[in-house]
């Protein structure tokens, strides 16, 4: 404690050398005197000044400017105001007495009295100007501190609530298939059942992390297209295209199998010819491009109020992790319907500060 007082103090005086140079320069514009009397009579005028000015800082600590409109407030301030213009005027009346062997008397005439006083204010409003506009600004960084930090705390909360609902949401879709094999293809439905868990091994582990390998979510994607496959044979047909370097990356959890789950859904599931699903991942320039394509309807299958929440889902964890260098891209033609998101290093100097500010 004692040291924050002290450090205070210095930073005051410090801010306060500025105005005795000019006081100094002001003084020998006029004054025939030697610079050796200005500078005592300035040193005894404005460093008085300054120590009476450390008590105004710390009043202005004590009584901070009101955000609305305070009458008493005011009021006090033009009390402190003459209390130090008083106190300033005995001091240094007080020193130059003492300095020249005066009798205080002779300070006290009405036209002297009046100048001091006026000047005393003067250094009164300049130091408790400067305090508040400190205090002012400190107000409106911690302001914008908490504000960011809340939003942070509001995104993660939403994410939060996204992954509390994405692992039920792939739940269900798997027993769906997993109830139409035991349905029309009891035989294979065992299988199913040892892919199943499997893929609930990873769901588990992915126990809220924000980002996973990029090997752990192709590992499951795989084995997702291939618990599909189990139910609709050869309506199924896929294409994987991964470049090595995609390794290097890390990305959300459930998002390329978010894209492939989709193309299943709305490309495979509604037609009973089924269709073909491409699966490409290619980096280039430190960036790793996400796509699943499909030959189905294309009839922006993102706009359901069910079906749409795997690619919403993912556009907003796309977002938490990477902020605005990254985004979910979809494209519909009558030929068929693509998704795809492209996503940074996380050495990217981008996503070290989005990573910064989310630890607010």
């Amino acid at each position: 404690m004692a040291g924050n007082v002290i450090k205070r103090c210095a930073i005051a005086l410090a801010a306060w050398l500025p105005f005795f140079a000019l006081w100094v320069l002001f003084v020998m514009s006029f004054a025939r005197d030697p610079f050796s009397t200005i500078f005592v009579s300035s040193l005894i005028n404005m460093g008085s000044a300054g120590l009476l000015g450390i008590a105004v800082w710390q009043l202005c600590r004590r009584w901070p400017w009101p955000l609305g409109f305070n009458l008493n407030f005011y009021l006090l301030q033009a009390v402190f105001a003459l209390l130090y213009a008083a106190a300033w005027i005995v001091v240094v009346d007080g020193l130059d007495a003492l300095l020249h062997g005066r009798p205080m008397s002779t300070y006290w005439s009405l036209p002297i009295l009046a100048r001091e006083l006026m000047t005393g204010i003067w250094f009164y409003t300049i130091f408790a100007g400067v305090s508040y506009a400190i205090q002012t600004r400190s107000r409106l960084h911690e302001k914008e501190t908490l504000t960011t930090r809340a939003e942070a705390q509001a995104a993660a909360a939403r994410l939060d609530a996204i992954r509390a609902r994405l692992n039920p949401h792939f739940l269900f879709n798997a027993l769906h298939t997993l109830a139409a094999l035991v349905k029309f293809r009891p035989v294979m439905a065992e299988g199913a059942i040892e892919r199943l868990g499997d893929m609930l091994r990873y769901t588990l582990k992915e126990d809220g992390r924000e980002l996973v390998e990029f090997s752990e979510e192709y590992d499951f994607t795989r084995q997702y297209l291939a618990f599909e496959h189990l139910r609709y044979e050869d309506r199924l047909t896929i294409d994987m295209q991964i470049d090595e370097e995609s390794f290097n990356f890390e990305i959300p959890p459930f998002s390329m199998q978010t894209l492939a789950e989709n193309a299943v859904r709305h490309a495979i599931a509604v037609r009973p010819q089924g269709g073909s699903i491409w699966i490409k991942c290619s980096c280039q320039q430190g960036r790793l491009t996400v796509s699943v394509r499909d030959d189905g309807p294309g009839d922006g299958q993102d706009d359901g109020p069910s079906n749409g929440f795997g690619l919403r889902s993912l556009r907003e964890r796309l977002r938490s992790a990477y902020g605005p260098s990254a985004d979910l891209r979809v494209h519909s033609t009558p030929e068929g319907f693509e998704a795809s998101f492209e996503i940074p290093s996380l050495e990217s100097p981008v996503i070290r500060q989005v990573q910064a500010g989310a630890k607010l």
